[in-house]
């Protein structure tokens, strides 16, 4: 029962993705800093972790102290930024946004939490709890590109604008991937225009026509952008960055050998400097 004291064995009920109940939230003092009225506090623990029952060696559970949203931004699905996390999760059947930040992240004892058990009404969807782990993963795990190329598309304000294209279909897009240079490390030192390749993944969904429809608006409104910031139309030349292609691509459709050859785009790169923080949506 909730709040009496209990033991951690390998049975226990918590998962990853799990939620803590109102109850658990007010003893364990793990109330949202900043709208309390709206805290969603969700295990974050790998189930192997959860499931050691050897407290000398994992003796604790790690959680965020995450918040409910009204609405989510799309630039946060689907771990398209490795600092803040927007999923949808079912709460009573219906879905809600819960907002998660990485460094809210929390420790319990787990001895404090074994007197608890998860909130039976949340549920993470296959496709949230998926978009959980690999954010998690993202932080620890991303790669960076070439300053000068970011500085380039930093200095055109193509970064901003393009995270504004994004961001209201971000919910439909599951990675922004870039191939610069195919991979090469070439000199641009003397000016001459890194070429870039972008593929934009995206889950077929109910409706997959109408999702690639959308996402191919998106793809268009990239180019259109890219060719307005970067192309000398009087010389008929790339400045700075060249696209060669932007294209859309279901999960479905996008081999695993061919997304291991491509580096995905992180919204950090577009809106952030390494001492900012992450406020609501881009302006």
């Amino acid at each position: 029962m909730d709040g009496m004291a209990g033991i951690w064995t390998r049975d226990t009920a918590w998962r990853q993705g799990h939620v803590l109940t109102t109850e658990a939230i007010q003893a364990l003092g793990l109330s949202h800093p900043e709208t309390p009225d709206s805290t969603c506090v969700v295990v974050i623990s790998h189930d192997c972790d959860l499931a050691n029952d050897a407290l000398q060696i994992e003796p604790d559970v790690e959680v965020i102290v995450g918040r409910h949203l009204p609405k989510g931004d799309g630039n946060y699905f689907w771990a398209k930024a490795p600092r803040r996390l927007h999923v949808d999760v079912l709460q009573n059947g219906t879905a809600v946004v819960v907002e998660l930040v990485a460094t809210a992240k929390r420790i319990v004892p787990k001895h404090a939490l074994a007197a608890f058990f998860p909130d039976a009404t949340y549920s993470f969807p296959g496709k949230s709890l998926s978009a959980l782990r690999s954010w998690l993963g993202v932080r620890y795990n991303r790669a960076a590109f070439p300053d000068p190329f970011v500085d380039r598309l930093s200095q055109s304000k193509v970064d901003k604008r393009l995270a504004k294209i994004i961001e209201p279909v971000g919910n439909l897009l599951s990675a922004v991937y870039f191939d610069v240079d195919s991979g090469k490390e070439i000199d641009h030192s003397d000016g001459s225009p890194y070429d870039l390749k972008i593929v934009l993944a995206y889950p077929p969904g109910d409706d997959p026509e109408q999702t690639a429809d959308d996402v191919e608006k998106v793809e268009t409104a990239i180019a259109d952008l890219f060719e307005e910031k970067h192309f000398d139309q009087t010389i008929s030349k790339w400045n700075g960055v060249a696209l060669k292609a932007c294209m859309s691509i279901s999960e479905d459709d996008l081999r695993v050998s061919r997304a291991r050859l491509l580096t995905q785009w992180r919204l950090e790169y577009m809106t952030l400097k390494a001492d900012e923080e992450q406020h609501g949506a881009f302006t």
